[in-house]
Formats: C-alpha cells, sequence, structure tokens
C-alpha cells in the first residue's frame, strides 16, 4: 500500500489501513516513557508559581530573578553538548532514569537558597540535569514510536503539560496557604522521584530504542567533529522553532504570576492560576494534536498555532489597561493551546533526520535551544525594569509572527521534500 503524506512529509492516517497491535513490552515502555515526561514537566513547572515568594524572599529584581532563572538553561548548554555522547554510551533510557533521580534530588536543594547566588547555582545545576533528561526521553520517546508504527509522540508531551499543570496547580495551593517554599519543593520532588523509580523497569533495551532506522545507511555512520558542522546546519533552523516558542511560553511559564500579580493585583494564590490555566490548554491540545498532525500536517498547525499564541500575548497586554484578569486568563489559555505542538514537532523532526542518528539530533536540538533559554528571561526581565512588564511582552508577539512566518523551513518540510523527491529503491525480486 502506497505510503500516504503531506506536502510536508508528514505521514497521514488512513482508515483503511489496519496496524499490528503493539507488544507488551512496546506498551509498558511506553508508559515508561510518559512516567518521565511527567515526572519532568512536575519538576520543571514546581517552582515557578513560587516565583513571587521567592523573589520577595530574597529581595530580587525582575532583572535579578530574570538572570538567576537564566542560569538554568546555561546550566543546560554545559551539559547538553555531550548529551548525544552519552546516550551513545549508555543508551537513551538508563541515562533518562539518571538523569531523573538527580534532577529531583535539585528540585528539594532549590528552596533552600538563601541568596541570589545560591539561587543562580541551584538553577545551573537543575539546568544541567534537566537537559540531559530532556534529550534522553525524547530519544527514547522517537524509538517507542518506532514500536508502534504510528504517531504517539505529542502524547508524551501531552503527560509533560499534565506534570506541570498538576505542579502549577499544587504550587497555587501551597501559594494560597503560605506553606514555605523549602517543604513544598522537597514534597514536590518525593513524587517525581517516585515516578522516575516507577518508569526505570520498563524503559526499552537501548539496542532497541536507539537503534536507527534500517532504510537509513547514512544514519549508521559514527559521528564525528567532521560531521557537525553540516549536522548543525541542517538542525539550526529546526532548533529556531524551540528557541522561538520558548520566547512565546516564557509569557505565560515564567512571567504569569508575576504579571498577575504586579499589574493586576491578584493575590498569590491567584496570580499562580494563570500558569495553571495555560498548561492546562496545552494539555488538552498535546493529547490530540497527533490527529490535527496527521490531517493537516505539522507545518499547518504549528504556524495556526503561533497565530493564536500571538493573540493571547496580545490579550494578556490589553488585560493591564482592562483591569481584568478574565481577560489574562484567557490570553494564557491561547498561549498554551498555540504553543502546544511547536516542542514536539521540533524534537520528532531533529530525531527523524536521514543520516543523523535519533540521539544525536535530539540532544543537539535540545542543546541549541538552550540559547533561547538563556535570552528569554534576561531580555523580558531587562526590559520589564525598563518600560513595564506589558510592554515587554511584545517580544513574545515578536517571536509567534516570526513562527507563522517560517514555519516551513522552522518544521524540516523542505528536508521532508527533499527526501521525497530521492528516487526508491526498487523492491527486490521474489
Amino acid at each position: 500500500m502506497a505510503d500516504l503524506r503531506h506536502h510536508d512529509g508528514t505521514p497521514m492516517t488512513s482508515p483503511a489501513v489496519s496496524l499490528p497491535a503493539p507488544s507488551d513490552r512496546a506498551r509498558a515502555a511506553r508508559l515508561a516513557v510518559n512516567l518521565l515526561f511527567l515526572a519532568n514537566g512536575f519538576t520543571a513547572s514546581s517552582i515557578l508559581p513560587r516565583l513571587p515568594a521567592i523573589k520577595d524572599g530574597l529581595g530580587l529584581s525582575n532583572a535579578e530573578l530574570g538572570a538567576a532563572v537564566a542560569a538554568m538553561p546555561i546550566g543546560g548548554l554545559v551539559a547538553g553538548g555531550f548529551v548525544g555522547l552519552l546516550i551513545a554510551r549508555f543508551g537513551s533510557g538508563r541515562l533518562a532514569i539518571a538523569a531523573g533521580l538527580l534532577d529531583t534530588v535539585v528540585l528539594a536543594i532549590l528552596g533552600l537558597s538563601g541568596s541570589w547566588l545560591a539561587l543562580a547555582a541551584t538553577y545551573f545545576l537543575l539546568g544541567m540535569f534537566d537537559a540531559t533528561l530532556d534529550a534522553s526521553m525524547n530519544s527514547h520517546g522517537i524509538g517507542v514510536e518506532r514500536q508502534f508504527r504510528r504517531s504517539v509522540f505529542q502524547g508524551f508531551h501531552g503527560m509533560w503539560s499534565a506534570g506541570c499543570m498538576l505542579a502549577g496547580a499544587a504550587g497555587a495551593v501551597a501559594a494560597g496557604a503560605n506553606v514555605p517554599v523549602s517543604v513544598h519543593l522537597v514534597l514536590a520532588s518525593l513524587v517525581t522521584a517516585s515516578l522516575v523509580i516507577a518508569a526505570a523497569p520498563r524503559v526499552l533495551a537501548r539496542e532497541i530504542a536507539d537503534a536507527h532506522p534500517e532504510d537509513d545507511v547514512a544514519g549508521h555512520e559514527p559521528v564525528s567533529l567532521r560531521s557537525l558542522p553540516w549536522m548543525l546546519r541542517i538542525l539550526v533552523p529546526i532548533a529556531m522553532l524551540g528557541i522561538l516558542c520558548t520566547i512565546l511560553q516564557n509569557a505565560a511559564a515564567a512571567w504569569g504570576a508575576i504579571f498577575l500579580a504586579d499589574i493586576l493585583g491578584q493575590p498569590a494564590g491567584i496570580a499562580a492560576l494563570g500558569f495553571v490555566v495555560y498548561m492546562a490548554a496545552m494539555t488538552v491540545a498535546r493529547m490530540t494534536n497527533d490527529r490535527w498532525i496527521d490531517r493537516l500536517g505539522k507545518t499547518t498547525v504549528v504556524r495556526l498555532g503561533a497565530l493564536i499564541g500571538a493573540g493571547g500575548v496580545g490579550l494578556i497586554m490589553a488585560s493591564g489597561p482592562l483591569a481584568s484578569p478574565l481577560v489574562a486568563f484567557v490570553g494564557f489559555a491561547l498561549i498554551g493551546l498555540g504553543s502546544s505542538p511547536m516542542f514536539p514537532v521540533m524534537s520528532v523532526t531533529a530525531g527523524t533526520v536521514p543520516g543523523i542518528p535519533a540521539g544525536y539530533g535530539v540532544a543537539l536540538v535540545s542543546w541549541l535551544v538552550r540559547f533561547g533559554l538563556v535570552v528569554a528571561p534576561a531580555v523580558i526581565g531587562w526590559a520589564a525594569d525598563q518600560t513595564g512588564l506589558a510592554l515587554a511582552l511584545l517580544f513574545p508577539v515578536a517571536a509567534s509572527l516570526a513562527v507563522a512566518v517560517l514555519a516551513a523551513p522552522l518544521t524540516g518540510a523542505r528536508l521532508a521534500l527533499q527526501a521525497l523527491r530521492q528516487p526508491v529503491p526498487a523492491a527486490p525480486a521474489e
């Protein structure tokens, strides 16, 4: 049967196609990856609703807080350059479990920070382990998706969003009840550690998860420094999708609670709910994005999402003059909905580029995205101190519009077209 694809190379599902049921081992591995994404989302977002309390407790300005948060992607940059080598050496599954456990330990330590320097140093370590976990679990997820022979990758990121939403809700409750940040983060670390431990016996063997597709002969060639410039030339446009998405998401993730508290005068418990609304919308969207990508193609879905996200930031900016928290909450929901497909598309595209092993592709793209993670919070924090947080949100609007305009190269559509134009080898005679 012909392999039906969209113009950007995205496979299209067909009701006439009957796929074999996945094995029990594949289903167990899918559960393991879901647990890892859930744990990572819970870890990453347990801190965000407590940023106002951390800022006030340490007496930080917006710029100082932004600089401390930027230490996390700097740590990711330091570690991220080596993750591809670590995946090749230890396997994506085992590496993800180790990084996940170390991530939970640092989360507990972060709540004990007593100065800006301690906060930035802890964020740095958190970034190192987060980058390692991010690349390894995404790489493992691509291997698991191959076992299912259909798209399940957006669902993994949906579990990450669910973890963020649950952590955000717990943070809102903790903030409203004035639970000390240190106590809250220790409890959060125990939750995430239990999820990682549950995933450990279910990951796939490295020979299965990290194997490159058999029909990609170039992908079996060893990676060397000589191949790095070529890989970067291919992967940088794909990474730009993640960088621009990061700038968009920062409007809700890093600055949403600050905006609601400082601009709209909301109490800590209500301010933390902005993040919950944003993550809830993202979670619902990611649980259904696979079918939309099958129908419309990933480029179209990303372009539409970028326009929706830009509209969401515009509503947040308008909520200040309107003095309407409700308008801001709608804006947070639209950012979550619009940005939901971008990171999963980036990861799976990087992990399926012909000639580049999945572990290296995902690791290099994740490493490049850390540059955006360094820039976004610091730039928005500096602009907020100069012009006010409302006007500083023009940066996420510009990032969204850039994604909408440049969606084709950012989603690897041109690479897919080149691959489709290659001659198909003749089938061997029976």
